[in-house]
């Protein structure tokens, strides 16, 4: 069951570099466009989201920065509205470095959400919250501590690339719980390697960890 649970973890951690059916080419259209064609740049207000009723309590609790380190917001994402949503208990906020294909993208998880209550979600969220365990598991994600932020109950750096393994992934993230209830994923595309060590993340991150109000 743990060694299923690793695998599963793995894949939720990183599920843009397994999942994504159209690589991004810079310059192409799902890249992320230029300051000049892009306009003005607002956060989506509540009440032009579909999931405002369901997730209204989720969107509060982000900053609302329209910038941060250069990158600039994109689009929210995981909010629909259906009985059959696929994305229970989560929002996400998308924030791109132009002319690039690199996103920064922001998840805040409530596991008070009645879909971790059930079978697939109880898994879901023992997936994620094994990172912060140390076992084999975590060491091969690359887990470690994120102390120099501070600002959540447990922190954690996490990319394979720090791993045990040696893995080389282009992604970099930041693993927070809190509370009990309230998991926070940040996954940072870093494909020319910016990042050699998770302090490096640490400090990068921290700025906009820090305005998160749970």
């Amino acid at each position: 069951m743990k060694k299923n649970l690793l695998i599963l973890l793995l894949l939720a951690l990183y599920q843009p570099v397994v999942s994504q059916s159209t690589p991004c080419k810079t310059g192409g259209s799902s890249s992320c466009l230029s300051l000049k064609d892009r306009g003005e740049i607002v956060i989506t207000p509540l009440n032009k989201l579909d999931c405002k009723k369901e997730k209204a309590h989720l969107y509060a609790k982000f900053p609302k920065v329209t910038s941060y380190a250069n990158y600039v917001f994109k689009e929210i994402g995981a909010c629909t509205a259906t009985d059959m949503d696929p994305f229970h208990g989560q929002l996400k906020f998308t924030y791109c470095l132009p002319k690039t294909c690199q996103e920064i993208r922001i998840t805040i998880f409530d596991f008070n959400d009645p879909y971790f209550k059930t079978e697939s979600g109880s898994i879901h969220k023992e997936m994620y919250l094994m990172a912060f365990d140390t076992t084999p598991a975590s060491a091969i994600i690359g887990a470690h501590a994120a102390t120099s932020i501070n600002h959540f109950d447990k922190e954690i750096i996490v990319s394979p690339r720090f791993g045990s393994m040696g893995g080389s992934s282009d992604i970099v993230g930041y693993l927070a719980y809190d509370s009990n209830q309230y998991l926070i994923s940040i996954e940072i595309d870093d494909d020319h390697k910016k990042f050699k060590k998770p302090s490096q993340v640490a400090q990068f991150i921290g700025g906009y960890v820090t305005q998160i109000k749970l």
